[in-house]
Parts: structure tokens; C-alpha cells; sequence
């Protein structure tokens, strides 16, 4: 059987995903399953005759989580935090290793800067999804297109890096 790709930009780096409601828990019964595109964000449904394995039940994400090392700076509280690093990241959040302490569900803005040479992406509205000791995860609520574009460039550019064959169940 032949990768899947996804229907919007072509990419062949998809991700299965949740179900939304009982239609598509009905179609998993025929070996139709919802997908993400991981560059894209587009959402699909498409017909594949291997199943989910068992580690896609624990991890619930839609987008996998990529190693990565960025500055950032975060917005919250009208206050600037500098002192922040991506150690992973998708188009959907990421994880922020810093001093700063905010609790669950507090809104900020986020500058990612990828690379020295980079033009910085801006998200617009991140949501405190996760606190830890010395880290904290985010979730990417609002991104205008173009830095929506950077950060799908950034995250391809990850992807490729980390493995040469998409696996759809991890």
C-alpha cells in the first residue's frame, strides 16, 4: 500500500488522529481514519488498511512533537520574558523551558526566533496548557498566515531532519 499524502499541499507527512463523533467511529470500522497533515494542519479522512497501533491511544496529539532549540520571547501580564527556549515544537504548541512561572490557561503572546538569519514567527495567541517544573507546554491558538508559513517551513525542515519516512501512527 502506498503512503498517504495529504489532499491540500501534497505532503506525505500525515498523522492519524482523534475521532470527532460517532460518524467516525463508524467509519473506523471500515478502515477509514481521520488524519492531520502536519504541515498544514489540514484535517482528512482517507482509507488505510493498517490500524492504529497502541502508542497512538496514549499520545492524543494531533501534531507530533519535534526536538528542536529556539529562543523565544513571551508576552503575559503586559510584562516581557526573555530568558525562554523551544525544546520541541509543532504547528500546533510547544514546550517552553523557562523561569517564568504562569499558571494553566494563562493567554500570551510568543516570537520564536528558529535560527539567527530567520525572521522571527510571531504567534499572536498561545494558551498555558501544561506547567512543569523549569518548563511549560503551549498550545498555538492564533497565527497570522504568514507566520503560519514560517513555522510550517520550520517544522518541515525538522521533519525531514529527524526521519526520511513519515510514519503515520506516531
Amino acid at each position: 500500500m502506498k503512503n498517504l499524502h495529504c489532499p491540500s499541499c501534497g505532503t506525505p507527512f500525515v498523522r492519524v488522529t482523534y475521532d470527532e463523533g460517532t460518524v467516525e467511529r463508524m467509519l473506523n470500522r471500515f478502515k477509514v481514519f481521520p488524519f492531520r497533515c502536519q504541515l498544514c494542519t489540514t484535517r482528512f479522512r482517507a482509507f488505510w488498511a493498517g490500524s492504529p497501533n497502541a502508542t497512538q491511544a496514549v499520545d492524543r496529539r494531533q501534531y507530533k512533537r519535534l526536538s528542536a532549540s529556539f529562543h523565544a520571547n513571551l508576552l503575559a501580564d503586559n510584562a516581557v520574558r526573555t530568558d525562554n527556549r523551544v525544546t520541541d515544537i509543532s504547528m500546533g504548541g510547544c514546550t517552553l523551558e523557562t523561569t517564568a512561572t504562569l499558571p494553566r490557561g494563562t493567554f500570551l503572546e510568543l516570537m520564536i526566533k528558529p535560527a539567527s538569519d530567520e525572521e522571527s514567527i510571531k504567534v499572536e495567541t498561545a494558551m498555558v496548557c501544561s506547567v512543569r517544573p523549569e518548563s511549560m507546554g503551549v498550545r498555538f491558538l492564533e497565527l497570522q498566515s504568514s507566520d503560519k508559513q514560517r513555522l510550517s517551513q520550520v517544522v518541515l525542515s525538522l521533519l525531514v531532519g529527524q526521519s526520511v519516512h513519515p510514519n503515520l501512527f506516531s
